[in-house]
């Protein structure tokens, strides 16, 4: 089975096939932190109401299996893990996200990566490796057609079997040729729209679950024998042509420049868009005590195109889901709770006459596209109060993102946080230690094993209620 020839599609399995066994130094310990923070998401998000659904899907296609979905402790295929867990861990905006895409690596290659390694035995450093691996070939994907998402795509679904393909090309070893074929194949894969931001929905909440398992079946079919065209990816008629009008080169700085650098983590529970917003009302609310609910009469705030469409055009969120895409809730959570996290989220009353008495102040502008705010997601914020005096903040990078890095110990704690009571507290610092030190873990079993809820009330499929 002949490669193709040349192209992205080629570029991008030469780099899968070379990079496999290695990894920069320099990479590492970043890459364990964004192994680390989508675990923590994966096991706190399992509970939720749509996770349980996905559960309950899971377990009626059957509990057999070398990979383990998580919290539940069940056994079951590859491809099911990986949708399963995949699903959890995108399953309350908390995960990791490459702000210049949009796009959230973290929550597809994690769990395809895991689920692949459990079939083979594979070592701590050979999932290390392929999780890089995986997130290199998502992110240029997302970042060569970040156009993709004026036309509502939503990114991650959309990049994201290929980031998942490439994981599991990584672990079992593909050639160099089939590689190249999964990933032509990811590319009939690719698809997901961000309508949900707007009129809300759960299926957002599968999406990342949708590509890992998209991506770990295309490589399944190339090993098959599945032929893929070989411009996939970058052909006259292929996907970076389709879902964008300005495409660009996905294997620019291949094996030098490492975008899993480029990927920040997220400190609030709610689309990445929002969380300069946030800090930027967090600063007031520092700067100025006499900042309190009652004394706002409104609120400014100005951001880019691609931020306004993401989270500026819900006021009065219709669910949760549009809760999370929502600044203007937000920024009243903000406020009148003082926090942004997943309880915060998760209690928060979408009628609550007080969160939105303050989301009513708050009023989106457009900065000129002629002369966009500079920064990933940059906002300019003013609070105008009963008092006619005007508080205002801008920032361009928000906490977490590359410019303002969570440092390991924030990392930790927040993990700690997420995992330490759907596992306990004992078993949450053993995953924690385990992934800190991941390259020294023999078999990759022994990591999944952990992550099972602390006691033997995870409810069975019978007892979820859809």
């Amino acid at each position: 089975m002949a490669p193709p020839a040349s192209g992205a599609t080629a570029a991008l399995a030469r780099f899968v096939a070379q990079r496999r066994g290695s990894l920069p130094a320099e990479v590492l310990p970043t890459v364990k932190l964004h192994i680390l923070d989508t675990l923590g998401c994966q096991v706190a998000f399992a509970r939720l109401p749509w996770s349980r659904a996905v559960w309950r899907y899971a377990a009626e296609a059957g509990t057999a299996g070398p990979a383990t979905i998580s919290y539940y402790g069940a056994p079951a295929p590859v491809e099911t893990a990986a949708f399963a867990n995949a699903a959890f861990a995108h399953g309350f905006e908390m995960d990791d996200t490459e702000m210049r895409s949009a796009s959230h690596p973290g929550a597809v290659v994690v769990p395809a990566a895991l689920a692949a390694a459990q079939r083979h035995g594979s070592s701590g450093a050979e999932l290390v490796a392929a999780v890089a691996v995986g997130y290199e070939v998502m992110v240029r994907v997302a970042l060569s057609a970040v156009g993709m998402m004026r036309r509502g795509f939503h990114t991650t679904a959309v990049a994201g079997p290929f980031g998942a393909a490439a994981a599991a090309a990584a672990l079992w070893s593909l050639d160099e040729a089939r590689t190249a074929h999964a990933l032509g194949i990811a590319a009939s894969h690719a698809s997901g729209i961000t309508e949900h931001s707007v009129s809300g929905g759960s299926v957002k909440r599968v999406h990342a679950g949708i590509a890992a398992r998209s991506g770990i079946e295309s490589v399944r079919l190339a090993r098959a024998g599945v032929t893929a065209p070989e411009g996939a990816l970058d052909g006259r008629r292929g996907l970076l042509q389709a879902v964008a009008d300005d495409p660009g080169m996905p294997a620019s700085g291949l094996g030098k420049d490492f975008e899993l650098l480029t990927t920040g983590l997220k400190p609030y529970c709610c689309c990445a868009a929002q969380h300069t917003v946030i800090d930027a009302v967090a600063r007031l609310q520092h700067q100025h005590p006499r900042l309190t609910p009652a004394a706002v009469r409104r609120i400014r705030v100005l951001q880019n195109d691609r931020e306004v469409d993401a989270v500026g055009l819900v006021t009065e969120p219709a669910d949760i889901t549009s809760a999370q895409f929502s600044a203007a809730f937000g920024i009243a959570l903000r406020l009148v709770r003082n926090a942004n996290g997943f309880g915060d989220y998760m209690n928060a009353r979408l009628d609550d006459p007080e969160l939105l008495a303050i989301a009513r102040r708050v009023t989106y502008e457009r900065a000129p596209a002629s002369s966009p705010l500079p920064g990933e997601g940059p906002c300019q914020v003013s609070i105008e109060l009963d008092d006619g005096s005007v508080l205002a903040a801008e920032v361009r990078s928000a906490r977490g993102t590359v410019a303002s890095p969570m440092s390991e110990s924030d990392v930790i704690t927040k993990f700690r946080g997420l995992a330490g009571e759907p596992l306990g507290e004992e078993r949450a610092d053993r995953v924690a230690e385990m992934v800190m030190n991941l390259e020294r873990l023999p078999d990759s079993n022994r990591l999944a094993r952990h992550l099972v809820a602390r006691s033997e009330d995870a409810p069975s499929p019978s007892a979820v209620d859809l």
